[in-house]
């Protein structure tokens, strides 16, 4: 097993350098840590507007990213610990076979973690970690997060009580369930460098082992992260159709919000407000693509000042 280091905290380059990695090192075996500045992941085949509140990450300047493995949407910050296995592919899927090595270390060095459900490790019955895996040529890539002192209180905010329940998708649904931080669990007190430490000298203890890429290389994954994980084709245009429906209130009048959108293209746009002109509204979302900024600006030219307040209940 070869570890990598992504020496990283920008969530754009770790995950094009785990999609370099698995697709351009064919016969190896990797293993890899890494951690993201805060920042929402969904899944391959999810819904950004039914699983997060991109006006909300706007506002608190959180980027929302797709990943290439499915699964659900986490919220990463410095606090969390992400992992990744790069193996050869030996049969269908096996997330005990993947979660082994991980389960052996993390009890190696003092923290009691087990298996719970398909693909989450937890301390007693709160999670600690979820997992996803993509195989594609003969390789599986298996990662997971490990929460360690995560910001707890913003997971809560963004992931679990950040859904879009006005849309209707057949899009991948997180899971919701109850979690924990690895720290408050430990016998001696650690900071998560000491422990992205302690973990990689158990997972892949010989330093000969411990490998970094090449400037052509970090080249080729700083083109990939901004080719692909930047771009609005990525992130938004692989959003799976959807309808949105939703009543509320908007500069202190009644409002309803009806459009359906496909491969990112809004269409079939209905505002109905005494507070904003709406056929001028429908206008504007018609054929304008999902995004946070571009949504943004449609509501400044409808609402002014309060641009924030109408998207919020738009996207």
């Amino acid at each position: 097993m070869i570890y990598m280091d992504s020496r990283s905290t920008d969530p754009y380059y770790n995950l094009a350098f785990e999609e370099y990695l698995f697709r351009s090192f064919p016969g190896e075996d990797l293993f890899l840590l890494w951690r993201n500045s805060p920042c929402m992941v969904v899944g391959s085949y999810q819904n950004i507007c039914r699983e997060t509140r991109p006006a909300r990450l706007r506002r608190l300047g959180i980027p929302t990213l797709r990943r290439i493995s499915g699964g659900g949407a986490v919220y990463h910050d410095l606090g969390n610990v992400n992992y990744s296995f790069i193996t050869r592919q030996e049969g269908g899927t096996d997330y005990d076979r993947s979660l082994a090595p991980i389960l052996a270390a993390l009890n190696a060095i003092g923290v009691p973690a087990r298996k719970r459900r398909t693909c989450d490790i937890a301390i007693g019955e709160e999670k600690i970690s979820g997992s996803a895996q993509r195989a594609a040529g003969g390789r599986l890539l298996h990662h997971g997060t490990l929460l360690f002192d995560a910001d707890l209180t913003a997971l809560e905010e963004i992931s679990v009580r950040g859904k879009g329940e006005h849309v209707q998708t057949k899009g991948t649904q997180s899971a919701i369930c109850a979690v924990t931080n690895i720290r408050q669990h430990l016998e001696e007190d650690a900071t998560v460098e000491d422990f992205c430490r302690q973990l990689l000298d158990n997972m892949v203890p010989d330093p000969s082992d411990r490998l970094e890429l090449t400037a052509a290389q970090e080249a080729e994954v700083r083109r990939l992260a901004e080719e692909k994980y930047r771009s609005w084709e990525w992130t938004w245009g692989r959003t799976p159709a959807f309808t949105c429906k939703r009543s509320g209130t908007f500069a202190g009048k009644s409002i309803f919000i009806a459009y359906q959108a496909k491969k990112g293209i809004v269409s079939d746009a209905r505002i109905e407000s005494h507070a904003i002109n709406g056929p001028l509204a429908a206008s504007l979302l018609n054929g304008a693509r999902l995004d946070p900024e571009g949504f943004a600006a449609i509501c400044r030219e409808l609402a002014g000042d309060q641009e924030e307040e109408l998207l919020e209940l738009l996207l």
